[in-house]
């Protein structure tokens, strides 16, 4: 049997899953395996890479934290909806909420000098800027004579 490479395609998964196990399967998970943490895209240019994270519902006084470490940037953080009913008491929970941390692969090296943030409408925009080429580095030899 060959191995397939390269990534998984989610969608047709999600197709057969839904074939085999019917059309509830997706409605019943969200209930057996919460969401641990933020939904993202993320796209790269050649200047630039973008990683648009869902936080709908943040707000000032929802502490949350953007942290660079190696090629990784890592969300964490808690949003507190302002339900008037308990969360026990809600008759369907699946958004996000509470505690939550994400760690998100960069595919190239970073500092945090790099990175610009804006939240719009519910989305973090994260900007990476590229740092261009590497610069040569001379290297001074010794005549013998």
């Amino acid at each position: 049997m060959k191995k397939k490479n390269g990534p998984i395609n989610w969608e047709a998964f999600s197709e057969n899953v839904e074939k085999v196990l019917g059309e509830d399967f997706w409605n019943d998970m969200h209930h057996v395996i919460p969401k641990r943490g933020p939904s993202y895209d993320f796209f790269e240019t050649e200047d630039q890479a973008v990683l648009v994270i869902e936080l709908p519902g943040l707000t000032k006084n929802d502490p949350v934290y953007l942290t660079q470490e190696g090629t990784s940037m890592i969300i964490r953080g808690e949003i507190t909806p302002d339900y008037p009913v308990a969360e026990e008491d809600l008759i369907h929970n699946e958004r996000l909420k509470g505690s939550f941390k994400r760690v998100i692969p960069v595919p190239f090296h970073f500092t945090a000098e790099d990175i610009v943030t804006a939240y719009k409408e519910g989305l973090l925009i994260v900007t990476i800027f590229k740092r261009h080429k590497n610069k040569d580095i001379p290297i001074e030899l010794e005549d013998h004579q």
